[in-house]
């Protein structure tokens, strides 16, 4: 996901970041939106490791909690360049993302000794086809996309291409055809 370059960790900056955006009464203007999403990106990237490390400690829904965060954050980042959502849309995400971060890093609850780390890792790096529910592999082909939601206007994440973005077609014109 990156490097954070040996930076340090500034809870109050974070803080002070995430709140201005998401309190903020308007949208910035655009050379102020570019520098806070590049500001968020750095908070996310100082706070993802930190929190996969205290994700191995954690307990019940609290770990839960925080891998799914992760999952969040990895999704966001690596989507960020070629993401067709507005930059405004994209700066309230992020914002969003480094305030659960910050929330699990500040109050992980009790912790334990480090179980499974590696599967978090893991867990979080992975992608998940939407379609077949099975994990997309390392250089297989797949693209993002937008699943329908009952609690939101739409999920965001992958599908392998070639037999289920087909299968998502033609469930599309099954849907249509339903009168």
């Amino acid at each position: 996901m990156g490097s954070n370059d040996g930076a340090r960790l500034d809870v109050r900056m974070v803080r002070e970041t995430y709140t201005g955006i998401l309190y903020a009464a308007g949208l910035p203007e655009a050379t102020e939106l570019g520098n806070s999403l590049g500001r968020l990106r750095g908070h996310i990237l100082l706070l993802v490791p930190e929190v996969m490390a205290l994700a191995a400690r954690m307990r019940g829904m609290t770990r839960c909690t925080a891998v799914h965060c992760l999952v969040w954050a990895y999704q966001l980042m690596e989507e960020e360049d070629d993401n067709p959502a507005a930059p405004e849309i994209r700066l309230q995400d992020l914002a969003i993302v480094a305030r659960a971060l910050l929330a699990l890093y500040e109050h992980p609850g009790p912790l334990g000794s480090p179980y499974r780390a590696g599967e978090i890792e893991a867990t979080v790096r992975r992608r998940m086809c939407g379609m077949c529910m099975q994990s997309i592999e390392e250089g297989e082909p797949f693209e993002r996309a937008v699943f329908m939601s009952e609690a939101s206007g739409g999920i965001r994440g992958y599908r392998h291409t070639g037999a289920c973005a087909v299968l998502t077609e033609v469930v599309r014109a099954q849907l249509r055809a339903v009168p």
